[in-house]
């Protein structure tokens, strides 16, 4: 209901670990909407199908939304921060894969600034492209600095990715104004789910209680010299 960074999260539904999906140590936020857990779930399996990799995942929204700390955003369950895939650096061959236990940051030429690991650009482009092309659910944007967008969609033209999908990558992938660059990981966010008007028009607020008036006691008519006075209110 309501906006990412004004809104709140009713009937959430929890994402749960698995053979496909893991949580990054140390995050608890781990409820959203249907759809945006069948999202994840849809992602990780493929993920896990094709590279043998879970899908590592940040916060998503409390169980009721609202303010969390650490996020502007993730009050209406719409919201999840996925770690990057990443490799070992090596200085020969490509690095075996790892599953992170914090985000990483990483420069401009995909390598992380501690120098222990670098941008898995192969697996991180499937990421996006398995997420854009979710058949069920439609990714509204999907936050990553402005370097690592450039890499991720000059792969995707080195292994000749079809033009479409570029195209709908180049108009999704952003680095968000106004906050930290998103380089240490993707932050994912679904458009409001189709016929849900709580979410489309705004902030959900709980119904305003019901006043209920105490009843006036008849006043008592002046009386004087003539009888009771007559009133004119009607």
């Amino acid at each position: 209901m309501g906006f990412p960074n004004h809104g709140a999260l009713v009937n959430a539904r929890l994402l749960s670990e698995g053979a496909s999906v893991r949580y990054l140590p140390g995050r608890v936020l781990h409820h959203g909407t249907d759809e945006l857990v069948g999202l994840l779930e849809r992602t990780g399996r493929a993920m896990q199908r094709r590279f043998a990799l879970r899908l590592t995942v940040g916060d998503l929204s409390a169980r009721g939304g609202g303010l969390v700390g650490r996020h502007r955003s993730h009050q209406s369950g719409r919201d999840a921060d996925l770690a990057f895939f990443m490799r070992t650096a090596a200085t020969r061959g490509p690095g075996r894969p790892v599953e992170p236990d914090d985000y990483k940051v990483f420069d401009r030429n995909g390598r992380s600034l501690d120098g222990q690991h670098v941008f898995d650009l192969a697996r991180n482009w499937a990421l996006v492209q398995t997420l854009l092309t979710d058949r069920l659910v439609r990714v509204e944007r999907l936050f990553v600095s402005t370097p690592l967008r450039a890499l991720l969609l000059n792969h995707a033209r080195s292994v000749n990715a079809s033009p479409a999908i570029i195209n709908l990558a180049a108009n999704t992938l952003v680095q968000p104004a106004r906050v930290s660059p998103h380089d240490n990981h993707f932050h994912v966010r679904i458009v409001c789910p189709q016929g849900d008007r709580r979410c489309l028009t705004g902030v959900w607020q709980p119904a305003p209680r019901r006043r209920v008036m105490p009843r006036r006691r008849p006043s008592r008519a002046p009386t004087g010299f003539g009888g009771p006075r007559r009133s004119n209110a009607r």
